[in-house]
């Protein structure tokens, strides 16, 4: 004899008893979820973290599009910063991608940003860095732009006078030192 199936007819000043109240099991389970979140422990950031641009992984592959000299200049001296910290780098696309030309009057010399986030939406798959030829710059100044950019591409944000009191990092703005400096390797470091 096959089950018989019985539909019931709620009147809307009743509540329905055969439906399973699934709210307080739900709110349990998004509570547990969130305890849990909170307990496990984050990755340390420095205290100039990007916020903006956390790279993949610690392997990045680096690609130059139509580069001025100047730009290929900065791009190789960014890469090689980047050597300096525990992150790798090689040549070819996937990674970060460099590109140069006169973006205008714009107010900056260059520019870093994520333009492929991974599924989770909590780090970046391809990092352009844009370097704007519309400003004059000495071979030093294209060193320490290529510098600030790739610093960017390692989460690194920028630095003020009071905790780079010594004016040698990179990711200073318009003071144009050509390295990181022990605070940024140990940032990149904590952070990737």
């Amino acid at each position: 004899m096959a089950p018989r199936t019985v539909f019931r007819t709620v009147r809307p000043d009743r509540k329905r008893t055969d439906v399973p109240r699934v709210l307080p099991r739900l709110t349990t389970a998004l509570t547990v979820a969130a305890a849990l979140t909170l307990a496990i422990p984050s990755a340390a950031r420095a205290d100039h973290d990007d916020s903006a641009t956390d790279p993949d992984n610690r392997n990045q592959a680096v690609k130059g599009f139509s580069l001025t000299a100047n730009g290929t200049k900065a791009m190789n001296h960014g890469k090689a910063e980047l050597e300096r910290s525990v992150i790798t780098t090689s040549w070819g696309g996937g990674d970060i991608e460099v590109y140069d030309k006169n973006y205008g009057d714009t107010g900056w010399y260059g520019r870093t940003d994520c333009t492929n986030w991974n599924a989770l939406w909590t780090s970046c798959d391809i990092i352009r860095v844009r370097l704007n030829t519309k400003w004059s710059l000495s071979a030093s100044q294209w060193r320490s732009l290529g510098c600030h950019e790739f610093g960017h591409t390692a989460d690194l944000g920028h630095r003020k006078g009071s905790n780079d009191s010594d004016n040698n990092s990179c990711m200073r703005v318009n003071i144009w030192p050509t390295h990181y400096d022990q605070h940024d390797l140990n940032a990149i470091k904590a952070g990737t």
